[in-house]
């Protein structure tokens, strides 16, 4: 019989991935840089036009609305990708799965606080360079509240994208696991002809059993039953010849027409007349079948039942 899945796996050959971080998080592709750059030509228009009485048509034909909006572009974008930078870089340092604590303190200081602090000495600056007073031109409650919900929007856009990439990844990666898994089971069964698991019946339910768990199988006339080992007893459509073909003959042997039996709950055995044996179950179970071994099929029971006890002793 096939041994658990579990010790399958670890004596398999075949390579396993690690779905606890099936992608790195520095591999994420953020906001492309087109859609950062419309993205901060929206904002800048918005930063242009905040304030002005005249509507947004009348402003496009004036050549200072062109210039203030060229250079609110260029600072917009700048900021833009000071954020994204920073959250690429972060994700190499600081995962947000495996350093959650630093990484939101950090996204917070860096990402956030940072990129304002470095807006406005930037627009201090130019003030200062063309000879303006910084305090006086209310850009920190015009202009640089839409500065700051650009800022705040795009941090919290780039920790949802984190986790949604992160997500999906892990479900593909799970996925072609699990269709790996089962093409490899699939393989052993069909390289080796043995089964995992068997279908059962019990009344209208359908239950399926693993061979180590079964006792033996009966057949009676037209009908067939699986007794198992913790005492349960199920109906099964199989015949001996298809469970013969199914299942590992150092795991089961079919003492007689209408019996097979695992070779695992059997203890030994103790020879009666013409050829014939009755078998010694170990102490755990019982079953209400008849436990004797037909004179045809007692030599190779006898060989089964050998080689079974030194498969048993060369697994251990």
């Amino acid at each position: 019989m096939l041994k658990e899945k579990k010790y399958i796996l670890l004596a398999s050959p075949m390579p396993m991935r690690n779905t606890l971080h099936p992608e790195k998080v520095d591999s994420i592709n953020y906001l492309k840089w087109p859609f950062r750059l419309i993205l901060s030509i929206v904002v800048a228009h918005l930063i242009t036009v905040e304030g002005q009485s005249k509507s947004s048509w009348q402003l496009f034909h004036q050549l200072n609305y062109w210039v203030a909006l060229a250079f609110s572009v260029v600072a917009s974008f700048l900021l833009i990708q000071m954020v994204h930078w920073i959250t690429k870089w972060l994700d190499s340092k600081y995962d947000w799965v495996r350093s959650w604590l630093p990484r939101v303190l950090l996204q917070f200081v860096l990402g956030i606080l940072l990129v304002l602090v470095l807006d406005i000495l930037f627009i201090r600056g130019y003030f200062w360079v063309f000879n303006n007073d910084f305090d006086r031109s209310g850009y920190m409650t015009v202009e640089f509240p839409i500065i700051k919900w650009m800022v705040l929007s795009l941090n919290i856009l780039y920790v949802a994208w984190f986790f949604a990439a992160h997500y999906f990844a892990s479900s593909l990666v799970n996925q072609q696991l699990s269709s790996e898994l089962d093409g490899f089971y699939q393989m052993r069964e069909k390289q080796e002809g043995y089964q995992y698991t068997i279908e059962t019946k019990l009344g209208n339910k359908v239950v399926m059993v693993l061979p180590q768990e079964v006792l033996c199988f009966e057949r009676e006339e037209n009908v067939g039953y699986v007794w198992m080992k913790d005492g349960r007893k199920y109906n099964i459509d199989l015949k001996m010849q298809e469970l013969a073909e199914l299942l590992d003959p150092l795991e089961f042997y079919q003492i007689s027409r209408s019996l097979m039996f695992s070779l695992s709950a059997i203890k030994g055995y103790e020879k009666v007349k013409n050829k014939q044996a009755n078998l010694i179950l170990t102490d755990d179970f019982e079953v209400s079948v008849s436990l004797l071994v037909s004179r045809n099929r007692f030599d190779g029971f006898k060989k089964a039942f050998e080689a079974s006890k030194g498969h048993a002793l060369g697994k251990l």
